[in-house]
C-alpha cells in the first residue's frame, strides 16, 4: 500500500516572507547597490575601543542570481540608507546573511534590525553584531 504525501501546514511563524519582484524592482535594487558608497571602517587602536556603531535592518549580498563572489555586499540601516560592504567583509556578511536564513527556518524571530559594529583591528577589518 503506498502512502500518499500530506502537505501540513506551516508553523505559525516559521516561513521566510517570499515576496517576487520584478525585474524593473531588481534592477533599481541592483542600482541603488552599486551606487551606495563603501562603508568607511575607522581605525581603532585596541579592542575597548568602539568602532562604528550602525542600527542594520538588514545584511545582503547583491546579485542577479549566479553567485560569481564578486558581488557587493551591502547593509541598508534602518534610517533606510545603504553602504556597500568593503570586499573585506564580504566572507563576514555570507555568513550572516546564512545565518538569519536558517534561523528564520528553524521557527525563530528575525535577527534584524540590531546594532552592528564596524571597524579596523590590527590590520584587518571586523563587523560584530551587537
Amino acid at each position: 500500500m503506498g502512502r500518499t504525501k500530506k502537505n501540513r501546514p506551516r508553523r505559525e511563524g516559521s516561513g521566510i516572507l517570499n515576496r517576487v519582484i520584478t525585474a524593473e524592482e531588481a534592477a533599481g535594487h541592483r542600482r541603488a547597490v552599486a551606487a551606495a558608497d563603501v562603508l568607511e571602517l575607522p581605525v581603532i587602536a585596541s579592542e575597548q575601543e568602539t568602532g562604528l556603531v550602525l542600527d542594520v535592518a538588514a545584511v545582503g549580498i547583491d546579485g542577479a542570481g549566479l553567485i560569481t563572489g564578486a558581488e557587493p555586499a551591502y547593509v541598508r540601516c534602518t534610517d533606510h540608507k545603504l553602504y556597500r560592504l568593503p570586499q573585506s567583509l564580504r566572507e563576514w556578511a555570507s555568513t550572516v546573511v546564512a545565518t538569519h536564513l536558517a534561523h528564520r527556518q528553524a521557527g525563530h524571530p528575525s535577527m534584524f534590525p540590531c546594532r552592528v559594529e564596524f571597524g579596523i583591528l590590527n590590520g584587518g577589518a571586523y563587523a560584530e553584531l551587537l
